[in-house]
C-alpha cells in the first residue's frame, strides 16, 4: 500500500503542521523522533514533492504542504466521525454538536430547545458559537448552522425550517409623540433603526403589492444588534422597519409595540438549517438537524398565529440563494 493511503502518516503530518517540531509530534503518539521522520519522508517520497521547507526554524509548510494540509483535515475528522457513528451503532446519541447561529434567536429562545433535546438525548453536548453563517460549516468551525437563504455550494446540506417575517412596528408612546408613518416616505420625518447584522443584509426597500419604496431618513441608525433594536423600539426611541416576528409577536399582542406603515413590509425569507455533506453521515448531526427542522418550523409558525389577530403578516415567502 503507497504510504499515500496511510491515514496515520496524514495524522503524524497534521500534527507536524501543528507543532512544528519533530519531538512534540513525536510525544503526541508515543514514538520515536526518528519515526515521525521516516513517516513525513515516505509521503514526500510518495508525492514526488517536499511538504516542508527544512531551511530553518520552526518547519514550515511549502504550497504543496499548505495543499495538503487544506484538504486533509476535513478528510480525517470525516474518517473520525465515521468511526464514532459505527462505534455507536443503534445505541444513545452522545458526543458534541457545534451550532452556530442568530445571537438574538440564542439569547432568548435556544436554550429551552437544546434542553429539551437533551432530555431525549442526555449524552449529547452542545457548543453554541458563531453567528449564523455559511463559512462556518465550509471552515469546519461548526456542525449545524441556520442562515437566511438557500446554498448553492454542492458541499452543503440543507433543510428548510420555515420562514423569517419581518414587521415594522413603533410603540405606542412614539406614535402619540410623533406621529403613525403610513407611507415609507413618511420615514423621512422619523428616526429609524435597521439591522445591520452578520445574519442578513440590511433592508434598503419596502414592498407593497410589488411596489418597492426605497427607505429614505436623515435619521437612519444602523444596528448589528437585534436585541438592542427591540428594546429601544419598546423604549420609544425609534421605529423599527424590519424587526423579526420572534421578537415582536407577544409584545404586538399586548400592545406593548403597534404595527406601522399598513401593508408596507421586508418580505418573509425563506430560512435554512445547513450542514455540510460530511457532517450530514454523522449520526447525531442527522437526528438532530431533522428535529431541529420540525421544532422551529412550529416554533415560527405559533408566532405568526399571535400576531394574526392584530397583523396579517404576508402570504408571499422569498428565497434567496447564494
Amino acid at each position: 500500500m503507497t504510504r499515500l493511503n496511510d491515514l496515520n502518516a496524514w495524522r503524524i503530518f497534521v500534527s507536524l503542521c501543528r507543532t512544528g517540531s519533530f519531538s512534540d509530534t513525536a510525544a503526541d503518539f508515543d514514538i520515536d523522533v526518528s519515526t515521525v521522520s521516516r513517516s513525513i519522508g515516505a509521503l514526500e517520497k510518495a508525492l514526488g514533492q517536499e511538504l516542508f521547507s527544512r531551511n530553518g526554524r520552526p518547519l514550515q509548510l511549502t504550497q504543496v504542504g499548505e495543499r495538503a494540509k487544506s484538504h486533509i483535515v476535513p478528510l480525517l475528522q470525516m474518517h473520525n466521525e465515521m468511526i464514532s457513528d459505527l462505534q455507536q451503532g443503534s445505541s444513545q446519541l452522545s458526543g458534541k454538536i457545534r451550532l452556530s447561529l442568530a445571537p438574538g434567536f440564542v439569547t432568548r429562545f435556544m436554550m429551552p430547545m437544546l434542553m429539551e433535546f437533551n432530555s431525549m438525548y442526555p449524552d449529547i453536548v452542545f457548543e453554541v458559537g458563531g453567528g449564523g453563517a455559511i463559512q462556518d460549516i465550509i471552515q469546519y468551525r461548526s456542525d449545524i448552522a441556520v442562515v437566511t437563504y438557500k446554498p448553492k455550494d454542492a458541499r452543503i446540506v440543507s433543510f428548510s425550517r420555515g420562514r423569517n417575517v419581518y414587521v415594522p412596528v413603533a410603540s405606542p408612546d412614539y406614535i402619540q409623540k410623533y406621529g403613525m408613518p403610513i407611507h415609507p416616505k413618511d420615514l423621512a420625518h422619523h428616526r429609524v433603526l435597521v439591522y445591520n447584522g452578520p445574519v442578513r443584509n440590511p433592508t434598503k426597500v419596502l414592498v407593497k403589492d410589488g411596489i418597492e419604496e426605497e427607505i429614505v431618513s436623515d435619521k437612519i441608525m444602523k444596528v448589528a444588534n437585534i436585541l438592542a433594536i427591540r428594546r429601544s423600539v419598546l423604549d420609544g426611541i425609534a421605529v423599527s422597519v424590519d424587526l423579526p416576528l420572534i421578537h415582536c409577536a407577544e409584545e404586538i399582542a399586548e400592545g406593548k409595540l403597534v404595527p406601522i406603515l399598513p401593508g408596507w413590509v421586508n418580505p418573509p425569507h425563506e430560512c435554512f438549517i445547513i450542514t455540510s455533506t460530511s457532517h450530514w453521515r454523522v449520526r447525531r448531526h442527522r437526528i438532530f438537524m431533522e428535529w431541529f427542522r420540525d421544532r422551529l418550523s412550529k416554533f415560527f409558525a405559533e408566532k405568526e398565529d399571535i400576531v394574526r389577530p392584530y397583523w396579517e403578516p404576508p402570504k408571499e415567502t422569498v428565497i434567496r440563494e447564494a
